[in-house]
């Protein structure tokens, strides 16, 4: 823990893709997507798992060669009403982003959107690489 993960891919230069491919989303379980909506909410809980457990990890050891050992004032801390004010709005931004997929079906459920045309844009996609 405490090195940076691998910096994203990036496009090719002078390559546009579209912000979001259009059709439903492809489903891999045969129960409407209700299963493939928890796998998606699963790993976006595992990437924000991880990366607060990184940084984390990072704080702690920085602090620590400071000769700060911060476990008992972690423990201790209380926030104030601004301080919790703010980590009320983060955990809805938080929640947001967990369940975004939930939000994406019922978009393309309005829009009546398909997996093919979810597909043709992908592949439209790969097909410039």
């Amino acid at each position: 823990m405490g090195e940076s993960t691998a910096p994203q891919a990036q496009p090719v230069e002078g390559r546009t893709f579209p912000t979001t491919a259009r059709g439903a989303r492809p489903t891999f379980f045969d129960d409407d997507g209700a299963t493939d909506a928890v796998l998606a909410i699963v790993t976006a809980l595992a990437a924000e798992v991880w990366a607060l457990r990184e940084r984390q990890a990072t704080l702690e050891a920085v602090l620590a060669q400071a000769g700060i050992d911060v476990a008992a004032a972690i423990e201790a801390y209380r926030p104030d009403g601004d301080q919790a004010a703010a980590r009320a709005a983060e955990a809805a931004a938080y929640a947001g982003r967990v369940y975004r997929v939930f939000e994406e079906m019922r978009e393309e459920a309005l829009a009546g959107e398909t997996q093919d045309r979810y597909l043709q844009v992908v592949d439209r996609a790969f097909a410039e690489l």
